[in-house]
């Protein structure tokens, strides 16, 4: 808030920016997988339905805790299983997600520890603010942004500076993550 503040300049009044803030942390993470976590999950005998981890964008992958990955499928083929008898107890060797659910198939025949492997949206509601330091820069030009058009919504959003600056930080950090992720090969060749 004090950033916010020495940015907006002297004589500047904002009552709280939690708004503009809850807004800019759901924008920057919806835009890229920024956040990643992992979530416990264990079975239990004869259930087939879980609930996804909350504030869940994407998942990477699901496995067995030190054991083999669980294939993703479709919600139909999950479907198709269930009619054709092939979804019969046993050790899950694939699931589906369908309406914040994830269906593990054949159904678990005991209780297994699976980890969910996943990119999250920042939660609604929060106390801390999870994305790190890298992105401080994004974070205040975006709330700065939100600020100057609700004071300025007559004004075209091109002369909105901080909304430009924003998308700049933002493009860095996407930049820097796809950097993060990408193999590199390097080619080495004795003259």
């Amino acid at each position: 808030m004090k950033i916010v503040l020495q940015r907006l300049g002297p004589g500047a009044a904002v009552p709280s920016i939690t708004t503009q803030l809850r807004g800019v942390l759901l924008d920057i993470s919806g835009r890229a997988d920024f956040l990643t976590t992992e979530s416990p999950l264990e079975t239990v005998v004869g259930q087939v339905q879980y609930d996804q981890p909350q504030n869940l964008k994407n998942i990477y992958e699901i496995a067995f805790v030190n054991g083999p990955i669980i294939e993703k499928k479709t919600f139909r083929q999950y479907l198709q299983a269930i009619e054709d008898g092939s979804a019969q107890s046993g050790k899950s060797a694939a699931y589906a997600v369908r309406h914040q659910k994830i269906y593990l198939w054949p159904i678990p025949d005991q209780v297994y520890s699976i980890k969910i492997d996943y990119s999250m949206v920042h939660p609604q509601e929060f106390t801390d603010i999870l994305f790190g330091a890298d992105f401080y820069e994004a974070i205040f030009e975006g709330v700065l942004a939100q600020l100057w058009r609700e004071k300025n919504p007559e004004k075209n959003e091109s002369e909105n500076s901080h909304k430009t600056d924003y998308e700049t930080e933002i493009e860095k950090l996407i930049a820097n993550l796809d950097v993060e992720t990408e193999t590199v090969l390097v080619e080495y060749r004795d003259i």
